[in-house]
């Protein structure tokens, strides 16, 4: 299948040192803030980082703060979709009087603004800046907030939704991560060209199916491709060639520079992937608990086994009786570690913790950060995740 369409309803697609990198790295991202719009500076690289198990809960009781019902997400989208036309077939700017100077006629002429690339989550994002480097051929920008996280309950608002009506060309990470754009992609122009990231890279099923609690529905995407596969330096390697290959279509005379920044991208990567080799044979047969089924194809490259998810879906809160059951599972089969996304509630985890003796520690899955990001940042992210997990769990091989 080909990483690359026109719009089509928003379907689902199919050590190299780091200079600018801290050498050593602590459990990233501990903190979660209060308000999801405040992303923690400690889950930036280079800045200081707290415990995870001292960080605050994103959430302020045991339980998870009430979501919008499904009408009233419909409504907001609806509202949105509607102010964004308006917005796109307003004029801009006050009324005119007369004609533009011809000194800046000529100005705009000679200097059109780049195109817009619009990334519909923040990995892509992170892989289209870096390929764009040193050429500028496009504007890269990011459709949801730098602090959103993996944007599975992502509703654009007017603004998001007003940047998609002047895009000309949308790369999405695929696998339904951003199911937004299943209604997004009404506003965006006919002919935008779609680039799917996850054109012809291998998943595995999602993870919910992996502990089934009775009376606890089944979620619908149970049985689907895991959408996470860029939390895996093999496979984000495949992501950022897809990435380049559609920039080189939309840019031709870029081509060779796309491919020469996809080599450098791609020499990160196997630098990462000799890191993870190497985790797996120093740390064999860990077993861990996760928050969401956000790490498994990490989890995969450095040998780790998954045995349970705390949450039975994205940002779902647990039951008391699947919890129980994941205690029981912890002290059972001796697992190593309930690692958390910075998005998770890190409250509930450090209860588990608590109740077991196993440490809680956070994993940056790399889907939100700063807003102006260094373009190594994905690369020292991803190293930092696995010094972090290296200090965690002895080394238990010779």
């Amino acid at each position: 299948m080909s990483a690359f369409s026109r719009a089509s309803g928003g379907g689902k697609g199919e050590p190299r040192p780091f200079p600018d990198a801290p050498t050593a790295y602590g459990p990233c991202g501990a903190s979660c803030e209060d308000s999801p719009k405040a992303y923690a500076p400690s889950k930036f690289p280079g800045a200081s980082m707290a415990s995870a198990a001292s960080a605050p809960s994103r959430h302020s009781g045991d339980s998870a703060p009430s979501r919008p019902a499904p009408a009233a997400l419909e409504l907001s989208f609806v509202l949105a979709l509607a102010a964004a036309l308006a917005a796109s077939l307003a004029p801009s700017g006050a009324p005119s009087v007369g004609p533009a100077p011809l000194m800046a006629q000529d100005e705009a002429e000679l200097n059109p603004p780049a195109p817009r690339l619009a990334a519909a989550s923040y990995p892509v994002w992170l892989f289209a800046r870096f390929l764009n480097n040193g050429r500028g051929a496009f504007a890269v920008e990011l459709m949801t907030r730098p602090e959103t996280g993996c944007p599975h309950e992502f509703n654009p608002q007017p603004r998001d939704l007003e940047r998609l009506t002047q895009t000309r060309t949308l790369v999405k990470n695929g696998l339904d991560l951003e199911i937004y754009l299943a209604r997004a992609i009404r506003v965006a122009p006919p002919d935008v060209y779609v680039i799917d990231a996850s054109s012809e890279v291998p998943t595995m099923i999602n993870s919910y199916g992996r502990l089934s609690i009775p009376g606890e529905p089944s979620p619908q995407a149970a049985m689907e491709p895991n959408p996470h596969i860029f939390l895996s330096p093999r496979l984000a390697s495949m992501m950022a060639a897809n990435i380049a290959k559609g920039m080189s279509a939309r840019d031709a005379e870029g081509a060779a520079h796309y491919q020469s920044r996809l080599e450098l991208f791609q020499a990160d990567m196997r630098a990462l992937e000799e890191d993870a080799a190497l985790f797996k044979r120093t740390h064999r047969g860990y077993k861990i608990v996760t928050s969401h089924g956000f790490m498994d194809y990490l989890a995969q490259d450095l040998g780790l086994t998954i045995l349970a998810d705390v949450e039975p879906a994205p940002e779902v809160t647990p039951s008391a009786a699947r919890l129980r059951k994941i205690a029981d599972l912890v002290t059972d089969e001796r697992v190593a570690a309930v690692l958390l996304d910075p998005h998770a509630d890190l409250k509930l985890a450090q209860t588990l913790g608590s109740e077991t003796g196993v440490p809680v520690a956070v994993v940056d899955p790399v889907t939100a950060g700063p807003a102006d990001p260094p373009l190594n940042y994905y690369q020292s992210v991803l190293k930092q995740d696995m010094n972090m997990l290296g200090k965690l769990f002895p080394v238990n091989a010779s």
